[in-house]
């Protein structure tokens, strides 16, 4: 019988020692289960972590990009688009909100004037003369090409400067004036007028003449409202005689050369021509374009030369469309 149990409680000793070994090899491989999985957790956290810098500096990269270059092409585009279907009230909400609630008093500046350098005193009064203009730039790979063809010619133009592209392109206009070519304005940020309060007016108009003068030391003699959307809030506003047109090549609309050369050729003695120093097509019709009108006998002129040699003298806060 001492036998029997002694078997039996070596037996149950031997069973109770597996089981603790089986007991720990289980805590084992649990703990390890757990290093595993938390390794796993926390590489799955630094690699969100890592995702999240990573697009957050691409973000800000493509909009420091978009900025930089002003690609503001397609958004003109969108502005344009408006004017030839009716601007809805929920774009003017949206551009009025681009220029500060408050805005201090314009300052006395001493720049030069720089119609001293845009107009020429010893042109032929007694032929016709045009003046061709571009809105929405400056846009070197466009504008650059423009002035090749007028310096070829001898030939002026005017550039109604969109201000907030100035910084990226200030070389381009910088050689633009120094060919006598007239710098103007189209406001800081291409901003319909009509749809803000007078303020932000002074606003737009100031800190566009702001820009230009830091490139070529002399503020705008006029400027282009956007769209030509004008009304009396804006005329007792800005400050600056006010220059639409009288002929639109819609080059913005067709981008095509041959459609553009053809809405050009009605043009007459006194005319204002619209344009957009935006597109290849603009130039490459400027380039047959300005041969063509000196062949004619035309004279391209800037504005200000324009209203010049016809005799008519520029008022603040007044619209032209020609100088018939």
């Amino acid at each position: 019988m001492k036998l029997q149990d002694d078997i039996r409680d070596s037996e149950n000793n031997s069973e109770k020692e597996s089981f603790r070994k089986r007991s720990k090899a289980s805590q084992r491989r649990r703990k390890k289960q757990l290093r595993t999985q938390m390794i796993l957790i926390n590489s799955a956290i630094a690699l969100i972590i890592i995702l999240i810098v990573m697009v957050g500096e691409v973000v800000s990269l493509n909009k420091g990009a978009y900025t930089e270059s002003g690609a503001v092409e397609a958004d003109k585009d969108t502005n344009r688009k408006s004017e030839d279907s009716g601007d809805s009230e929920s774009t003017k909400k949206a551009q009025a909100e681009e220029a500060p609630a408050e805005t201090e008093a314009p300052q006395e500046s001493a720049a030069p004037d720089g119609q001293q350098r845009w107009i020429r005193t010893d042109l032929d009064k007694d032929k016709p003369m045009v003046a061709l203009t571009f809105d929405d730039g400056p846009y070197t790979p466009v504008t650059s090409k423009i002035l090749k063809v007028l310096k070829a010619n001898d030939a002026r133009a005017t550039f109604f400067c969109v201000a907030n592209r100035i910084p990226a392109y200030s070389d381009v206009v910088e050689q633009a004036y120094e060919q006598g070519c007239q710098i103007a304005s189209h406001t800081y940020g291409h901003v319909y007028l009509t749809g803000i309060k007078k303020k932000q007016i002074k606003y737009q108009v100031d800190k566009a003449n702001s820009a230009i003068e830091k490139v070529i030391g002399c503020k705008a003699s006029a400027l282009r409202p956007p769209g030509g959307m004008v009304d009396s809030k804006v005329k007792s506003t800005v400050g600056m005689p006010m220059i639409c047109w009288s002929i639109d090549s819609e080059d913005w609309r067709s981008r095509n050369s041959k459609k553009i050369f053809k809405r050009c050729k009605s043009i007459q003695d006194g005319d204002i021509v619209l344009m957009h120093d935006l597109y290849q097509a603009t130039a490459s019709t400027v380039k047959k374009l300005v041969p063509y009108l000196q062949k004619k006998g035309f004279l391209l002129v800037t504005v200000d030369e324009l209203f010049y040699y016809k005799g008519i003298e520029l008022e603040d806060g007044q619209v032209y469309y020609s100088a018939k």
